[in-house]
C-alpha cells in the first residue's frame, strides 16, 4: 500500500475536501457571533458606544466647517455661507441621518443642495420632518433629543468640539480668512495684521440633526449575510464536522509521510528535478503566492468589489485550491528530502556555508604558507630587519650631529647596503644558473664557495654534492649500459658461430636422400628453429645497438603512401588467407617525410607481420594516415583473435604479447608504443594491435 500511486492520489484528493468543510464551517459559526451582525438590534442604539460616535461624527462636521468651507460647494442664504458635504461621511452608518450645524455667518449640511433646502429654515424643516427619527439640537451646550442616552451621555464628548485656529479678519463677528488650526505652533497676535486667536466649544454651534435607528448594511455585510445563509448547516454541524475531519486529515497525513517517495520495485527514495532545486526559492514562491492570495481574499468583499455570492465562493474556492497545491508540493519535496537525507544539502544557505568554509580554509592554509615560508628564513629576515632598524637609527643619528652634511653620509650609507643587497641578490642570480645548467646535463662544473657570501655557503656546498652524485650517476649508468652492450654483442656472435655450423649441416642434410619421411619432418622443423633463432640472434644485435645509440640512420625523404602500398602488396597474400578485409584511407597527394627507408619498411613489416598472425579471421583491418604542418599519423587497427586477458599497462610494455600461453611464434621484439612521423627527422609509429 505505500508504493500505491493511485492510494496516494485519493490521499491528496480527499485532504482538501476535508480541510475546505472544517474551514467553511468554523468561519459560518465564527461570522454567527460577529459583533457587526449580532448588534443589528435596537440595543446597539442605547450603548455608551454609539453616542461616542454619534458625538465624534457631529464635532467632525464642526471641523470640517470651519477648515474647509472655502474648498466645499456653497450658496448662500442672506449674508449666511452654507456649505454642503457628501453624505458619505456618515461615520456612524445609521439610515437617514441629516444635519445641519451653525456657527457665525456659516453653516454646514449633509441634504443635497435644491429649492427645497436652499435657506437655513427650509434644511430645519426638513430635517424636523423626518418621520420615525430621533431629533438631536443641540444650541447653547444644551442637547434635546428623543433618545434618552444622547441627551443624558453627549456632554460628556463635549471635548471633541474644542478647537483653536486663528483669522486675519473679523468684522462684526464675522471671519472671512481662516489661516490655519493652531496645533503645535502659534503665531504673535497683532492689530495692525488682524490677527486673533478664536477658540471654539460647544456652546458656539447650534446643531440640528436626525437619524433612523436602523444600521446601515454595507456590500461586505451584506455578502456575509447572504454566505452565512447559504452554508449555516455547516455551522450548526460544526462540532460533528471538526473532529471526524480533523481525524480522516491526520491519518492520510501519516500515510502520505510513509508513503512518499517510494515506488514498486525501488527501494531507495526517487527524486526528481523539483526535489533538486534550492529549498529556499521553492519556499519564497510559495510564501510570496500564499501572500498575494490573502490580500486577495481578505478584500474580494472590501468596497463592493464582488457583490454575487456565486463570484465570491468560486473565487474563495480557486484560491484555496492554488493554495493547496502550493502546499501539497511544499509537503511532497520536504517529507521526499528528509527521507533522502537531502534536506540541508539541498539549500542555498548549506551551499553558502559550505562555500565560506572552503573559503576559509584555503585563506588559512595559505596564511600558515605565507608564516612558514617566513618563518623558514628567518635567519635572512632577522638580519634584513636589523639592517633597516640599524640604518634608520644611523640616518637619525647622522643628521642629528651633521646636519646638513648628515644627508651625504646617510646617502653614502643606502648606496653601501643596496650594494650588499645587490651582491646577495647575484649570489641567487649565480645559483639559478647553475642549476639551469645541471638540469641541462651539465654536471662538471662546480660553484666556487669563495664568489659566495657567507649565507649561501651550505646551499653551495649541498648542490656541489648533488652536482657530483648526478655526475657519478651517469657515468655508472653509461658503463653499465656499455657492459651490457657488449654482453649482449659477445654473446650474439658467441651464438651465431655455432648456429651457423647447425645451419650449414641442416642444408646438407636436405641435400642429401633420406627415404624415411618421419627424419624428413625432422630436419624441415631444425631448419625453421634454426633460421628463426638466427633472425633472433639479428634482432638482438640490432636492439643492443638501438638501446647504445650506436645505429647510423641513413636519412632521406621518403613517400609515406607509397612506402605503405607496397607493404601492403606484399603481405595481401597472407591477408588473403586469414580472410581481412583491408579498408586504407591514404591521401591522394605525396607524403614526404625523412626517415630510413631501411628501418621504416621494417617497423611496418613487422607490424603487418604481427597483424597477418594475431589478427580474427573475416575480420577489417584499417589503414589510415593523418598529417598535418608537422606530423605525419599512421593508425593500423585490427581485431585480435585471442582475448588480450592481460591488462593495458601490461600489453604495452616491451617484449609482452598478448598469448600468455606463447603457443604462438613471434619474439615479442618488435612492441611499438609510439604515435607520430615526424617530417623533419625524428619519428615515431601508433600501432594497436
Amino acid at each position: 500500500m505505500k508504493r500505491s500511486k493511485v492510494l496516494r492520489m485519493i490521499a491528496y484528493c480527499m485532504i482538501p475536501i476535508l480541510v475546505f468543510a472544517m474551514i467553511t464551517s468554523l468561519l459560518v459559526k465564527e461570522v454567527q457571533k460577529d459583533e457587526i451582525i449580532s448588534q443589528k438590534g435596537n440595543e446597539y442604539f442605547q450603548t455608551d458606544q454609539f453616542v461616542r460616535k454619534y458625538m465624534s461624527t457631529v464635532a467632525n462636521y464642526a471641523n470640517r466647517l470651519i477648515y474647509e468651507n472655502e474648498e466645499l460647494p456653497t450658496f448662500y442664504d442672506g449674508e449666511t455661507q452654507i456649505c454642503y458635504i457628501d453624505n458619505n461621511f456618515n461615520s456612524i452608518m445609521v439610515e437617514d441621518f441629516y444635519i445641519l450645524i451653525q456657527y457665525k455667518n456659516k453653516a454646514i449640511t449633509n441634504l443635497d443642495m435644491n429649492s427645497d433646502t436652499n435657506t437655513i429654515e427650509k434644511i430645519k424643516a426638513f430635517i424636523s420632518q423626518n418621520q420615525n427619527a430621533k431629533k438631536v439640537n443641540i444650541s447653547a451646550g444644551n442637547i434635546e433629543s428623543d433618545s434618552e442616552v444622547i441627551e443624558k451621555k453627549g456632554m460628556k464628548y463635549s471635548r471633541d468640539f474644542e478647537n483653536t485656529y486663528y483669522t486675519r479678519t473679523e468684522e462684526k463677528g464675522q471671519f472671512n480668512e481662516i489661516v490655519e488650526s493652531v496645533i503645535g505652533s502659534q503665531i504673535e497676535e497683532n492689530e495692525t495684521t488682524g490677527v486673533k486667536y478664536i477658540t471654539t466649544q460647544i456652546e458656539d454651534f447650534e446643531i440640528t440633526s436626525s437619524y433612523q435607528e436602523i444600521l446601515q448594511i454595507t456590500s461586505e455585510e451584506a455578502l456575509m449575510k447572504e454566505f452565512l445563509n447559504r452554508y449555516e448547516t455547516l455551522g450548526e454541524k460544526a462540532p460533528v464536522i471538526l473532529p471526524v475531519c480533523l481525524s480522516a486529515v491526520l491519518l492520510l497525513g501519516i500515510y502520505l509521510i510513509l508513503s512518499i517517495g517510494r515506488t514498486k520495485g525501488k527501494d531507495e527514495i526517487e527524486l526528481n528535478d523539483l526535489d533538486r532545486i534550492p529549498y529556499e526559492i521553492l519556499a519564497v514562491i510559495g510564501y510570496l503566492i500564499l501572500g498575494v492570495e490573502c490580500l486577495i481574499l481578505a478584500n474580494i468583499g472590501y468596497g463592493g468589489i464582488v457583490q454575487d455570492i456565486n463570484l465570491y465562493i468560486s473565487i474563495y474556492t480557486t484560491l484555496y485550491l492554488v493554495a493547496y497545491i502550493i502546499c501539497a508540493v511544499l509537503f511532497n519535496t520536504t517529507v521526499k528530502r528528509i527521507k533522502a537525507k537531502t534536506i540541508f544539502q539541498n539549500t542555498i544557505t548549506y551551499q553558502t556555508w559550505k562555500l565560506l568554509v572552503k573559503i576559509v580554509k584555503k585563506t588559512s592554509a595559505k596564511v600558515l604558507e605565507i608564516w612558514n615560508q617566513f618563518t623558514e628564513s628567518t635567519g635572512l629576515v632577522s638580519k634584513l630587519l636589523m639592517v633597516i632598524v640599524g640604518y634608520v637609527v644611523i640616518a637619525i643619528i647622522l643628521l642629528s650631529s651633521f646636519g646638513g652634511f648628515g644627508i651625504l653620509f646617510d646617502i653614502g650609507l643606502a648606496i653601501f647596503i643596496f650594494y650588499k643587497i645587490v651582491q646577495r641578490i647575484n649570489g641567487f642570480t649565480k645559483i639559478e644558473k647553475h642549476l639551469k645548467a645541471m638540469y641541462e646535463g651539465d654536471n662538471a662544473t662546480k660553484l666556487k664557495i669563495a664568489d659566495f657570501t657567507n649565507e649561501f655557503e651550505k646551499m653551495v656546498m649541498y648542490i656541489n654534492d648533488i652536482s657530483n652524485g648526478f655526475e657519478n650517476a651517469i657515468q655508472d649508468g653509461i658503463k653499465s649500459e656499455k657492459l651490457k652492450t657488449e654482453l649482449i654483442t659477445n654473446v650474439s656472435h658467441d651464438i651465431k658461430t655455432p648456429l651457423t655450423s647447425i645451419i650449414n649441416y641442416v642444408d646438407l642434410l636436405k641435400k642429401e636422400k633420406i627415404e624415411n619421411e618421419k627424419v624428413k619432418e625432422y630436419i624441415e622443423i631444425l631448419d625453421n628453429k634454426s633460421q628463426r633463432l638466427k633472425k633472433l640472434t639479428e634482432d638482438l644485435i640490432e636492439a643492443s645497438k638501438a638501446s647504445s645509440g650506436n645505429v647510423k640512420l641513413n636519412l632521406e625523404t621518403i613517400n609515406v603512401s607509397e612506402l605503405l602500398k607496397q607493404a601492403t602488396g606484399e603481405f595481401e597474400d597472407k591477408f588473403k588467407e586469414k580472410n581481412l578485409e583491408l579498408v586504407m584511407n591514404l591521401p591522394e597527394e605525396k607524403v614526404l617525410i625523412k626517415a630510413d627507408n631501411r628501418y621504416m619498411y621494417r617497423i611496418i613489416e613487422n607490424i603487418f607481420s604481427n597483424v597477418s598472425k594475431y589478427s580474427m579471421e573475416y575480420s577489417r583491418l584499417y589503414i589510415d594516415m593523418i598529417e598535418n604542418e608537422q606530423t605525419v599519423q599512421i593508425e593500423v587497427k585490427n581485431i585480435s583473435k585471442d582475448v588480450l586477458n592481460i591488462s593495458e599497462e601490461e600489453l604495452m610494455r616491451r617484449f609482452v604479447r598478448g598469448d600468455k600461453s606463447r603457443t604462438t611464434e613471434g619474439s615479442g621484439l618488435r612492441n611499438f608504443d609510439f604515435e607520430k612521423f615526424d617530417r623533419t627527422s625524428k619519428w615515431n609509429i601508433c600501432y594497436q594491435n
